[in-house]
């Protein structure tokens, strides 16, 4: 009996919103060091009611909540990129290159390979045209 990989064993939903909160959460911590929350002149401000922008702590939190349902979303589409069929199988080359033909990649047979055989001979000529 052969298993088939699903999208749930992929990428648990718990994990996705784990690492959703863990990006809110930074970005709310990072807003709060930002705007000063800390310093007592900003405390100072916003308890006498002269601070003139959004308090510190509610801008923390209106971030937080919008990095959290960013980062929800972009993981979620990112894993739905993936089909949990190719997530199995075992990659020879690089994901990113075109497929290439395996008999032209063959040694010793003719073809585009053979034709730049001669540019790898240890000249140092570089990209010059030949004459």
């Amino acid at each position: 009996m052969t298993e088939k990989t699903r999208r749930r064993d992929l990428f648990r939903p718990v994990q996705l919103i784990g690492l959703s909160l863990l990006c809110g959460v930074f970005a709310g911590v990072v807003t709060l060091i930002a705007t000063g929350a800390f310093t007592d002149k900003v405390m100072r401000a916003v308890d006498k009611g002269t601070y003139a922008a959004i308090p510190p702590w509610n801008l923390a939190f209106i971030v937080t909540g919008g990095i959290f349902i960013a980062a929800l979303l972009i993981l979620s589409i990112l894993i739905l990129a993936v089909d949990p069929a190719d997530f199995t199988k075992p990659h020879d080359r690089p994901v990113l290159y075109d497929q290439v033909d395996d008999t032209a990649a063959a040694p010793g047979t003719s073809g585009a390979v053979d034709a730049d055989a001669d540019d790898a001979s240890g000249s140092a000529e570089g990209d010059a045209p030949k004459a």
